[in-house]
């Protein structure tokens, strides 16, 4: 069967968005995408490929099993505040029994925030779970950024290009002045050094003053201000014993940011990273 051409020709943002998505989801290792699914939108279990050893049958048990029996369905919303919870509805007793665990529907929207259409839906069917296009835009970042678990050229390119496209439609714009992260350990690292870094060459648009944090399936409500940058400095003893002996205050904050990223993460050492002094 012939895949979908890259990318989408369709005129319609939603049907362009979600067909280039699924093009692009269609291309990359199953174990990727499975990873990002897992990664914003944990409570839906995803497992795309199953492997068992020695599965129990009711007359054998064979040495070995592997299956693909799953069904997926995506309702996609380019606009924020746009998602029904009948239509969701619909959707969800499409899928048949609720028992079939394996059956999923998955919400992807602009909104900052869970759309109560998600939550009246839920009642209903515990199988649907929301994503913004901002956490899975921080997703698929995390796992090009990730130095322990690289991933192939292929789908290092097709996911950039996923992420031009979501930026050239507007999906994950927020006010001018602020960046939205993901969370994760990047919220808990900030309380305990009111700094972040991240790897030289992801890029940030101009003029932003602010960071805030993506997280439990929300933008956290305090959204600190950025009071320093340092574009590249390498995690490493020299360095930091360097910005130690400065007089200047954001340069020993930097040091004490990078001190603490290291004991957290030892295959940070001797890589340049940016790191950012918050309020």
């Amino acid at each position: 069967m012939p895949k979908a051409t890259l990318f989408s020709t369709y005129r319609q943002g939603e049907n362009r968005v979600t067909s280039s998505m699924m093009a692009v989801f269609e291309r990359i290792d199953l174990t990727i995408v499975e990873r990002l699914l897992r990664q914003v939108a944990p409570d839906s279990e995803p497992q795309l490929v199953r492997f068992l050893n020695q599965p129990v049958q009711d007359e054998s048990v064979p040495d070995a099993e592997m299956s693909a029996s799953f069904r997926y369905v995506f309702e996609v919303k380019t606009k924020r505040g746009q998602l029904g919870a009948v239509q969701l509805g619909r959707h969800l007793r499409g899928l048949g029994q609720a028992v079939e665990r394996r059956k999923h529907l998955f919400a992807i929207t602009p909104d900052a925030e869970e759309p109560p259409s998600v939550a009246v839906a839920r009642k209903e069917d515990p199988r649907i779970s929301w994503l913004s296009f901002a956490s899975l835009a921080q997703a698929i970042q995390e796992v090009l950024d990730d130095p322990t678990d690289p991933i192939g050229d292929r789908e290092d390119f097709l996911l950039r290009e996923l992420l031009r496209l979501f930026e050239s439609d507007g999906l994950l714009v927020q006010p001018e002045d602020v960046v939205v992260v993901a969370a994760g350990r990047a919220w808990d690292f900030y309380l305990e050094t009111g700094g972040y870094f991240c790897p030289v060459d992801r890029s940030f648009r101009p003029g932003i003053q602010y960071m805030g944090f993506y997280r439990g399936k929300a933008i956290q409500e305090y959204i600190p201000k950025i009071v320093w940058r340092e574009a590249s400095l390498e995690a490493s003893d020299s360095e930091i014993l360097g910005l130690l002996a400065s007089e200047d205050p954001s340069k020993r904050h930097a040091a004490s940011v990078l001190t603490h990223a290291l004991a957290g993460d030892a295959t940070l050492r001797g890589l340049p990273w940016q790191v950012f002094g918050l309020s």
